[in-house]
């Protein structure tokens, strides 16, 4: 990475004690116990990039169902088209659908209805980011961002959750989120990303709060520095860092949404933490004592938990 120091690194980079820039076996799909057999699955954004690396790795492990959605009508048919003929044991299905406009989605999970599809799990990639300032690139611009980081998921969550027929049936909400929403400092240039990405985690740390993950099971993640459309159109350089392998965050999608990642439900991780430090020893004591360790909040004003 091109930083000039070691402290100008976020505290993120140093959570665990062993960090992660490529996929590992506690979160391979192959795992039986991430399996994810009979179930459908509904990425936002998943036609290139982390949405088809997550796409792969759910159809990896097996699912029954992988539908991505996407404005373009051409690039998910080929997206779609790609995963069918890696994975010809799956369903793969393209869906035109913005997912910041309300008809648009309405009309896709009416489609869902109609052919009798039940979402099992829903992971919201898609995003929007701009790079300047504030109050230069605008109220509406910046609104526009709000729609697509934020509203969306509200949008996706209640809708995956007021399914017909979802009683007794577990499902579970992935939402990308960003180390924009702590890290000002490296993060600076993207401040509407990094609020309205903010707001749309802590949204969803709200809902958490009030459903049990046996019924839907929500976690919030950074996917690492993958270098994506979303970083080139931002104007990042590939040669600016040293990038994550994609297939990383794809493959902690499946494991966030299995059962050994209910511990974390209604909390924001990062992708690069080792997840058996998280589920061990004094990280793991800390998740299950402290209810604002890991959750969006204000510093300072924290309610005084027990300590390690």
């Amino acid at each position: 990475m091109a930083l000039s120091s070691v402290e100008s690194l976020s505290a993120g980079f140093f959570f665990t004690n062993t960090v992660h820039r490529a996929p590992y076996s506690e979160i391979s799909p192959l795992r039986p116990e991430l399996s994810q057999t009979g179930k459908t699955v509904l990425i936002t954004g998943g036609h290139t990039g982390i949405g088809f690396a997550i796409a792969r790795a759910f159809a990896q492990a097996s699912a029954a169902r992988v539908i991505l959605v996407g404005r373009r009508s051409s690039v998910i048919a080929s997206a779609a088209s790609r995963l069918r003929i890696e994975f010809p044991a799956i369903q793969a299905v393209g869906r035109m659908c913005d997912v910041s406009d309300l008809a648009s989605v309405d009309t896709l999970w009416q489609s869902f209805a109609k052919e009798d599809i039940f979402v099992d799990v829903v992971v919201l990639n898609a995003a929007k980011l701009s790079t300047q300032p504030i109050l230069e690139v605008g109220r509406d611009a910046v609104w526009d961002e709000y729609l697509l980081n934020t509203r969306a998921p509200l949008d996706f969550t209640e809708r995956l959750y007021k399914q017909p027929n979802s009683k007794g049936r577990k499902m579970a909400l992935v939402y990308l989120s960003s180390m924009a929403i702590h890290d000002t400092r490296l993060t600076g240039n993207q401040p509407s990303y990094g609020a309205s990405k903010s707001a749309g985690t802590m949204l969803l740390q709200r809902i958490a709060k009030d459903i049990s993950p046996e019924n839907l099971q929500i976690i919030s993640y950074h996917p690492g520095g993958v270098y994506t459309e979303l970083a080139e159109r931002a104007g990042i350089s590939r040669d600016e860092y040293e990038w994550d392998n994609e297939d990383l965050p794809g493959q902690y999608a499946v494991w966030a949404a299995s059962d050994e990642a209910k511990f974390l439900h209604g909390r924001f991780v990062w992708a690069k933490w080792d997840v058996t430090e998280l589920r061990e020893g004094v990280l793991r004591k800390r998740i299950d004592n402290d209810a604002e360790f890991l959750r969006v909040g204000v510093i300072g004003l924290q309610t005084e938990s027990k300590r390690i």
